[in-house]
């Protein structure tokens, strides 16, 4: 349902919508955000953050024009990585690290500039909390994208498995979010933050050291040594051997990813408090119509693994295997993952019940089907299933942003003026 037509200038309030019920656009009027677990590096940025909101950026720049502007750098990104690395790995420009360290960065700084901007302008509004973290659910895909291509991964089972180690606990700290009302960034050290600057790092160093630089073995001339040989097994000796510099820097990643969702599954489930926690339990007064209680945290988690499982399936053994094919699967995976963590933001806002959405799954199925007992073209169907994920999940930002807009009777992408 589109929003209604503007009166004297201005927008009028609507009732529920196509994808927002009544009841949950009240629910989200009072949301409250609840942020944990900043880091020092967070502290230091603070004042950074502040003399530029307030000295460099224009009173009439939207705040959730910023947060698209941070998205454009990374998409730019992409789009270089999609013309000159189609699979991944192979040769490339030796600039095209450098720019998506740049681009990174500058997502990053948009990233907690729009909200400063947004208290600035006194334009604050849960619709900027929900755009804010819906571009960062495409954000984290394609990050991820430009990491596999700095770091010279092809599509493979490694890459599946190493890319759904950040996608799992991203996801998992809005999960935690709709369950206790707090969104954890880091434990005090380390954060989200720290996470984009090592990213950063890791794009410098493959623009300083070229292609080569993580490709290289840092343990090769160890495991010559007699002393090495003499305790380890020979399997061991030769994987020590042949590990190179990228396959060790994702495997500390996924290990550091797997012990973060592992600490978040366990605050939820052990309803105690914690240090990035005053309490693990929601307060009543903001459970709305929430699905909660451990036996919904269960459930929600058997949905989002079976969304996973059907991805990692069509990204393993589904996805035609004809050039830059890899790419479209991957980018069907980032969109229906961008739209899955949307709807769970949107849940956990506006205090409704939570369930997977069921069309990307079918989508899936129909691409893993199609594996099994072939009807259609794979290559067809896999642009085809990309295509249709695209346009409706674009529909569903869409429309859901105008509902929003029309009933809080605020604008999306200009400053509305405060008297």
């Amino acid at each position: 349902m589109p929003p209604k037509p503007r009166t004297n200038g201005k927008l009028q309030p609507a009732a529920g919508g196509l994808y927002l019920s009544l009841r949950a656009l009240e629910g989200l009027k009072s949301y409250a955000y609840k942020p944990s677990g900043y880091t020092v590096l967070d502290d230091l940025h603070q004042p950074v953050w502040n003399y530029i909101t307030n000295n460099w950026l224009p009173l009439w720049l939207a705040p959730n024009l910023i947060t698209l502007m941070g998205l454009w750098a990374l998409l730019a990104a992409y789009a270089l990585g999609v013309k000159y690395l189609p699979e991944f790995a192979g040769p490339a420009p030796a600039w095209l690290p450098a720019v998506n360290a740049a681009a990174v960065f500058f997502y990053l700084h948009m990233d907690c500039l729009d909200g400063k901007q947004a208290r600035r302008t006194k334009n604050s509004s849960p619709l900027g909390q929900l755009f804010d973290h819906g571009c960062d659910a495409m954000a984290v895909h394609l990050v991820l994208m430009g990491v596999a291509c700095t770091l010279q991964i092809p599509q493979g089972w490694f890459l599946i498995v190493s890319t759904f180690c950040v996608f799992g606990p991203w996801l998992l700290a809005h999960w935690e979010e709709y369950h206790t009302g707090i969104m954890v960034y880091g434990n005090g050290y380390f954060g989200v933050t720290e996470a984009n600057y090592a990213v950063v790092m890791l794009h410098l160093w493959g623009f300083l050291m070229g292609q080569q630089g993580w490709l290289w073995r840092p343990f090769a001339v160890l495991a010559r040594s007699s002393l090495v040989q003499a305790v380890l097994p020979q399997f061991a000796v030769s994987l020590l051997a042949q590990l190179q510099l990228n396959q060790l820097v994702v495997s500390s990643v996924c290990s550091l990813a797997v012990l973060t969702g592992g600490q978040q599954i366990l605050r939820v489930f052990r309803l105690a408090g914690s240090k990035q926690l005053e309490h693990t339990t929601l307060p009543k007064r903001e459970h709305g119509h929430k699905q909660l209680g451990k036996a919904a945290a269960a459930a929600h988690i058997a949905q989002l693994a079976l969304f996973f499982a059907l991805g990692a399936a069509m990204l393993g053994v589904a996805a035609p295997q004809q050039l830059g094919q890899a790419r479209v699967a991957n980018a069907t995976f980032g969109i229906l993952y961008a739209l899955q963590a949307t709807k769970l933001i949107m849940a956990h806002m506006s205090k409704e019940p939570y369930e997977v959405t069921a069309w990307p799954l079918v989508l899936l199925a129909v691409q893993v089907a199609n594996h099994v007992v072939p009807f259609a073209d794979a290559a067809l169907l896999n642009y085809s299933v990309c295509a249709v994920s695209l346009v409706l999940y674009l529909h569903y930002v869409v429309s859901m942003v105008r509902e929003i807009c029309a009933f809080l009777c605020i604008p999306c992408l200009t400053v509305r003026k405060v008297d």
